[in-house]
């Protein structure tokens, strides 16, 4: 079955992570580029298999699952380290960098078994928490624009908030356009 505004709205993401990348992180130092280059290119990649899968190419379903799950390990905790790099002023190091690729792996091959899915959400909602957390403690430290990531996080926990109390917005539209957002607001951190 075709999802048509479904599979515009991975577009969008798609397209978003793409043009922020080159947009915004262009000039960081190279272990943080690349941080942000996995969290971004994951997400582009889950969202470029849903277009696919939303347009009626229903065999990519596993796929789709699969990059999102990688998006929501590897790129995930890519995007803490590269979050707590940018706020701290801090070059992130090559062991750093292994180390963090090595947790968001471990994740990832921990969130492929069917029975532990159901930790999905758990491992985004600490993420949520763990990059305002790193936010905050940026405002606190007197870098402003902190404050994007503050706008960012909350614009997507407002989307699962959509999700969840089954408002009447189509919700896959509503988080994959917060998702877009947020990916934008993490541009303008920089």
């Amino acid at each position: 079955m075709v999802q048509l505004s479904n599979a515009i709205s991975d577009a969008v993401v798609s397209i978003i992570c793409i043009v922020v990348f080159f947009k915004f992180f262009a000039y960081q130092p190279f272990y943080n580029r690349l941080l942000w280059g996995i969290f971004l290119v994951t997400i582009a990649l889950a969202a470029a298999a849903g277009v696919f899968r939303y347009l009626g190419f229903q065999e990519l379903t596993p796929t789709h699952r699969s990059l999102s799950v990688l998006a929501g390990s590897v790129g995930l905790s890519a995007v803490v380290v590269a979050i707590w790099g940018l706020v701290m002023r801090q070059t992130i190091t090559r062991p750093a960098f292994i180390l963090t690729i090595g947790v968001g792996l471990s994740l990832f091959v921990f969130l492929l078994y069917p029975s532990f899915q159901v930790f999905d959400s758990v491992v985004q909602a600490f993420t949520m928490l763990l990059v305002m957390l790193i936010a905050v403690f940026g405002l606190l430290r007197k870098y402003q624009k902190a404050i994007w990531i503050v706008i960012g996080v909350m614009i997507l926990g407002i989307a699962t908030k959509v999700v969840q109390n089954h408002l009447p917005f189509n919700a896959t539209d509503t988080y994959h356009y917060a998702l877009a957002a947020m990916i934008w607001c993490f541009g303008k951190a920089t």
